[in-house]
């Protein structure tokens, strides 16, 4: 009897390039460079500059403060793209997402992907998965071949790095911060 061996790749694989067209501009847009990035990807022709001050005027970015969890992905509703956000999500959610060929927004702790140290884990010792930072996309993920780990392929925009390679575990520990908070598009 033949074994078949189930898929465990869905979206796109790991490639770490980066890329200027990935890199926000300033250092508290990443949901709004996120949502320009899909946007394009989906035809558009929006600009982070436009885009962030669309944001201002509906008051879903503040100047050094960014967006509101809870108003990512309202920029492509307001530009008549379905989206379908929430809290509480989980690796299946993501996958299921994936597995239909659309990116996923997320909210992350940054410094757990950027610069996972002993500080990070003490961060969450004492403070609780609650140091939500950043927004990124999600384009895949690997999954070993028992489903026990793998990697996740990530747009960044705080770094540039498009398709860039996370352990899932280290990806799941910043993604909690969030409440495992996702926005894809429908």
């Amino acid at each position: 009897m033949e074994t078949i061996k189930a898929n465990t790749q869905f979206g796109l694989p790991v490639q770490n390039i980066v890329l200027d067209s990935v890199q926000q501009q300033y250092d508290d847009t990443c949901a709004i460079k996120s949502q320009e990035i899909i946007m394009n990807a989906m035809g558009f022709n929006v600009t982070e500059d436009s885009l962030r001050s669309e944001a201002y005027n509906n008051g879903w970015y503040s100047p050094g403060m960014g967006t509101p969890i809870e108003d990512v992905g309202k920029l492509m509703e307001a530009h008549g793209i379905q989206v379908n956000s929430q809290e509480g999500a989980s690796l299946y959610n993501l996958v299921s997402e994936l597995a239909k060929g659309h990116p996923v927004i997320v909210g992350v702790d940054s410094g757990e992907l950027w610069n996972p140290n002993v500080d990070e884990r003490f961060e969450d010792m004492i403070y609780g998965n609650n140091g939500v930072d950043h927004a990124l996309i999600v384009n895949g993920i690997n999954f070993n071949d028992d489903f026990t780990g793998g990697e996740v392929s990530l747009i960044d925009p705080g770094t540039g790095d498009f398709g860039i390679g996370y352990d899932l575990i280290q990806f799941k520990d910043a993604w909690d911060d969030s409440g495992n908070f996702m926005v894809g598009i429908e």
